[in-house]
């Protein structure tokens, strides 16, 4: 799976590369605001983006999943403010920070059952809310 990271703590955004393509995905690139987030997403198609709420120069992850969405790109939250589930139009759910290696492994998984209209979806992980 293409993954974009949408995070502004480089330490993070790191272990969340590291672990995701210990998994076999291919991290595209990480963001750390919403101009680059969204043109990595526009020139680079992720499967999915991992969006944290609060980003370099006071941006905003819910900006950025409103455009991700209007392009066709899934959104997951990883972020320690959830926002509400009346956010289910632009995300798929959100996990909650901090994050264990097997809680974003996990979560990405249902994320792809999600887009892939699995029947028989992983368990959602502890931390996991979603919003569909």
């Amino acid at each position: 799976m293409k993954i974009l990271i949408v995070e502004d703590e480089a330490l993070v955004a790191m272990n969340m590369q590291d672990v995701l393509e210990a998994q076999g995905h291919q991290v595209i690139k990480i963001a750390d605001d919403e101009e680059s987030a969204i043109l990595a997403a526009i020139h680079r198609k992720p499967d999915l983006a991992l969006v944290d709420m609060r980003l370099s120069g006071g941006g905003c992850g819910l900006v950025v999943a409103r455009q991700m969405h209007d392009i066709g790109v899934a959104v997951l939250f990883a972020t320690g403010n959830c926002p509400g589930p009346n956010h289910g139009e632009i995300a798929l759910g959100c996990l909650h920070k901090p994050l264990s290696d097997d809680q974003l492994i996990a979560g990405v998984l249902v994320a792809e059952a999600l887009q892939n209209r699995s029947a028989n979806p992983p368990p959602i992980p502890a931390g996991m809310h979603l919003y569909r």
